[in-house]
């Protein structure tokens, strides 16, 4: 089995197994140990928030305070970069967890259907949260995107998805303004090629590079249309696509990204931008307290924009991206249970509280996918300007619901397109990924 159809077909197979498995194993709790349970009770939990990030330490800080309030035991298990996979293969043995705390994306898209988690439709209600959180933020976690979908999850983790642009090296390369054009684009990457500095940096290799062609490839493409060729295909066959995967092309041929950028990864754009070796990059809010850790004082001389256009665009100014398909609460069948669910509950009523909240805006730079004003806890200056941006930017459509299950497979044709694909391959690559 080839690489690119490895992870759909291990999707398949874990889910299947999940629910023939599901029905005759008892809850984690049952299963992780033969002794009873603390006076509190215990929950299982897999979060996304790893220690050392900024998430974990304001997760830290309200688990902590949760734990002393209740007396509730938490096992908690840090996910990995694949933890879509952890969750699945814990389930499949009999060891799946109570709640989820991850990203809508990919193969988590599937797991209401499949039966690993359920609906939360009922908790938003139930739990006071209905008022709380933003329509809007609750129909992006709404099966199909739309209002009257069930709810997968109960979103947490909002975002803001500028570009970042280092004014002090566009000055030394002789730029005095951010070009809001690609045609200007092009001239001001020439110019910091000319002055030793690189322009672009992106992970041409994983999920960043991935999210930035989706953002110039759509450039002139209207939004239903475009949610319509990422699920279903069709990038060859329509031409306003095929437009902006010509566009895609034609700034990467005239050197707008860094040298060398179809090997880097996120972690490697992060590092060029940070150490100030690359004046632009695209970068979600979590990057903007990891800016400030870095320590170089890069955050002062950021500008936060959106990407330049070219003309004859479907949108009206630079392009960003927002939602609030970052991470959220996901609750397994087995922490819908009569003996975990008021437990849950508590746990997830206990990052909604205002305060909670505020520390994930103020640590972590999140956007509150909840009503409120929370303005006084947006301390950093990268978060204080992004606060702006509907401003000066139009907002593109996000992948990540739309592509589902093909994301994997479509970060390896991606790669090839930030080498030398041309765009025919790029666009055959891309229909074949998505129709799998």
């Amino acid at each position: 089995m080839d690489k690119t159809t490895s992870r759909a077909a291990r999707a398949s197979v874990a889910l299947a197994l999940a629910l023939a498995l599901g029905a005759c194993t008892g809850t984690p709790a049952e299963t992780a140990s033969s002794g009873p349970a603390p006076a509190g009770g215990s929950l299982n939990v897999v979060t996304r928030w790893a220690a050392g990030s900024p998430e974990a330490e304001a997760q830290t800080r309200i688990l902590d305070a949760f734990t002393a309030k209740t007396g509730i035991t938490l096992n908690m298990t840090e996910g990995l970069e694949t933890i879509d996979d952890q969750v699945e293969t814990m389930v499949a043995a009999g060891m799946a967890p109570d709640l989820v705390i991850v990203n809508l994306f990919d193969k988590t898209l599937s797991w209401l259907d499949a039966g690993v988690t359920v609906p939360a439709d009922q908790y938003l209600a139930e739990w006071g949260l209905a008022g709380k959180i933003k329509a809007d933020a609750a129909n992006e976690w709404r099966v199909g995107g739309t209002a009257n979908g069930q709810l997968q999850g109960l979103p947490y983790s909002g975002f803001s998805w500028p570009v970042f642009w280092n004014t002090d090296l566009l000055k030394k390369a002789g730029v005095d303004a951010i070009p809001t054009s690609t045609d200007e684009l092009k001239a001001v990457a020439k110019k910091l090629r000319d002055a030793g500095i690189g322009p672009v940096v992106v992970g041409g290799n994983d999920w960043t590079g991935q999210k930035f062609f989706y953002q110039i490839a759509q450039s002139y493409t209207e939004p239903e249309a475009m949610k319509a060729v990422m699920g279903n295909g069709g990038y060859c066959d329509t031409k306003s696509v095929m437009d902006g995967i010509d566009l895609f092309v034609e700034l990467r041929d005239a050197g707008v990204f860094v040298d060398n950028v179809a090997g880097m990864n996120a972690d490697d754009m992060y590092a060029t931008y940070y150490a100030e070796k690359a004046a632009v990059m695209s970068a979600g809010s979590w990057a903007y307290a990891e800016a400030v850790k870095a320590g170089t004082g890069v955050e002062e001389r950021t500008q936060l924009g959106g990407f330049p256009i070219p003309s004859g665009s479907a949108f009206a100014k630079p392009s960003s991206y927002q939602g609030f398909t970052g991470v959220g609460f996901m609750i397994t069948k087995q922490g819908a249970e009569a003996e975990k669910i008021d437990l849950v509950k508590q746990m997830v009523q206990a990052f909604y509280e205002d305060a909670a909240v505020g520390d994930f805006v103020k640590t972590a730079s999140i956007l509150p996918p909840v009503s409120g004003d929370f303005a006084s806890y947006a301390t950093n200056p990268l978060l204080a300007q992004s606060l702006g941006l509907d401003a000066v930017v139009s907002y593109a459509v996000l992948p990540d619901v739309w592509i589902g299950a093909a994301s994997d497979p479509i970060i390896q044709v991606l790669t090839g397109a930030y080498g030398k694909s041309s765009a025919k391959e790029i666009c055959a690559g891309l229909d074949s990924a998505t129709k799998g």
